[in-house]
């Protein structure tokens, strides 16, 4: 019931995130008022992706209530410092691949003279399955972990241990890597693009796409809803006051 609902969450949170976000794109910036309609969308970007997230975070807790809605408001400005978690991977994964990039002739080279080897390119698609699994797995659990943490403990969760340590677990990687590319990969590299040399031009076509790309977005939320669970897993208990006065 909780991953139904949860997936349900991210489905509504994520068309009007995606709503916003496309209003955004197409708001032309030439102008002062419109300069600043596109600062007022990027917040509400931001704002509703914090309310998708912390709604999704706030069922798999303590499953839905209108009550617990109202809760999620005052902690949409968690998403600042998961964004910038986010940012920070996204940096190094981007820095890496220019690395390999720049590079490739010379790794090339020197996999021939070392082995004998002409044929490295099995090397660069493992890079980069590597660097956007970087991008995706370990960025969103750190950031859905450290959104949860100030969920329970407010803005000092940032400076706690413990949503570092419930993200980066290897169960928890390993686990979340499987949902990864089970329920998101997947569909998006096999099914969202596949078409049947069968299936005809006609209204057939339109409702075979329409079809598979309603399964492929549902599989892809569950995926996410599913990963948001294990970033969540372990929770974190906020400390106790009593015994922080007790240690003064």
């Amino acid at each position: 019931m909780k991953l139904a609902l949860a997936t349900l969450a991210l489905l509504i949170g994520g068309a009007a995130t995606g709503a916003t976000y496309w209003v955004f794109l197409n708001t032309p910036e030439s102008t002062v008022p419109a300069l600043v309609l596109s600062a007022v969308l990027v917040v509400g970007v931001l704002a509703l992706l914090s309310l998708t997230i912390n709604t999704a975070i706030l069922v798999w807790s303590s499953g839905w209530s209108s009550a617990g809605i109202r809760r999620t408001l005052p902690r949409l400005a968690s998403i600042i410092p998961a964004a910038l978690v986010v940012v920070l991977f996204w940096w190094i994964a981007g820095h890496i691949d220019t690395w390999v990039a720049l590079r490739s002739g010379e790794i090339n080279a020197w996999f021939i003279a070392r082995f004998g080897w002409d044929n490295v390119s099995w090397l660069f698609s493992s890079i980069s399955a590597a660097t956007i699994w970087l991008r995706w797995v370990p960025a969103g659990l750190l950031a859905v972990s450290l959104m949860a943490g100030m969920a329970s403990a407010g803005w000092r969760a940032v400076v706690m241990p413990a949503w570092l340590r419930r993200a980066v677990r290897p169960r928890t990687l390993a686990i979340a890597t499987a949902w990864f590319l089970v329920l998101i990969v997947l569909p998006w590299a096999y099914l969202v693009p596949w078409r049947p040399g069968w299936l005809p031009p006609t209204s057939a076509e339109m409702i075979f796409i329409v079809t598979k790309l309603t399964i492929a977005t549902l599989l892809i939320a569950v995926g996410v809803a599913l990963i948001i669970y294990e970033a969540i897993r372990m929770p974190v208990t906020p400390p106790d006051p009593r015994s922080e006065q007790l240690a003064a």
